[in-house]
């Protein structure tokens, strides 16, 4: 399952390499997870990409598809009182808790708009984990630990927050690039889906490069699963 901004749609794609609409949603969808129960967390970050605007915008929130794909349940419109302004990626934590970065728009000559770090319940209780200023956090990941990583677009780097202590940076990527997700691997490695680069960069626990992934295209996001990289590929 996967988001199609453009199109407003979450859509499905079977092994055979077919393609359905899972859900029109209209606006932005921007990013998917998976309930235990079988249900599709998705951003929507009100309809918008780059200079791209919707016809069909949206309220930006945080939505749940129901199981039965029956209903599309908004979860969160706001978090400790702020508005969510663009959500952007998602992620489940160790304990059970729903992370997600609100990026904002994305404005790279201005940096206007604040990005954070939001933790979210399953019954749609969400709060702000941080706040991390105008770097437009974009991809997000939870360690079995409980660490948090994410990527900042416009300074290129991949951070880390513990509980013990402030966050700080893993890696850059090079200047003519731009990190837009983050997953660990079983190993503990980074791998990090760098959008102008045409690959996915994989860092050791210390952010030291490990390997270089060509895929070509522009790379979005990607998952691991099963021994497997799947990327998607903006075009």
């Amino acid at each position: 399952v996967f988001a199609e901004t453009y199109r407003g749609r979450l859509a499905r794609v079977n092994p055979d390499g077919r393609v359905s609409t899972l859900l029109d949603t209209g606006g932005g969808p921007n990013a998917v997870a998976f309930g235990g129960d079988g249900s599709v967390y998705f951003t929507q970050n009100g309809g918008q990409a780059g200079e791209w605007r919707s016809a069909r915008q949206r309220r930006p929130s945080l939505r749940c598809l129901s199981p039965d794909r029956a209903e599309a349940a908004v979860v969160a419109y706001e978090a400790d009182g702020r508005p969510l302004l663009a959500p952007h990626d998602l992620a489940w934590g160790p304990d059970g808790m729903l992370y997600m970065t609100d990026s904002g728009t994305w404005d790279p000559e201005r940096m206007s708009e604040p990005g954070a770090l939001i933790r979210v319940s399953v019954k749609g209780a969400a709060t702000v984990l941080r706040e991390v200023g105008p770097v437009y956090p974009s991809g997000i990941a939870v360690a079995e630990d409980g660490d948090i990583y994410w990527a900042e677009c416009y300074p290129r780097r991949i951070m880390r927050m513990t509980p013990e202590a402030e966050p700080h940076v893993v890696c850059e990527l090079p200047e003519n690039d731009i990190p837009e997700c983050v997953k660990i691997g079983p190993d503990g490695t980074l791998w990090v889906a760098g959008l102008l680069s045409g690959g996915v960069w994989v860092f050791d626990a210390a952010g030291r490069t490990a390997d270089f992934i060509e895929t070509g295209g522009m790379p979005l996001n990607c998952v691991l699963a099963d021994g497997r990289l799947y990327v998607a590929d903006l075009g």
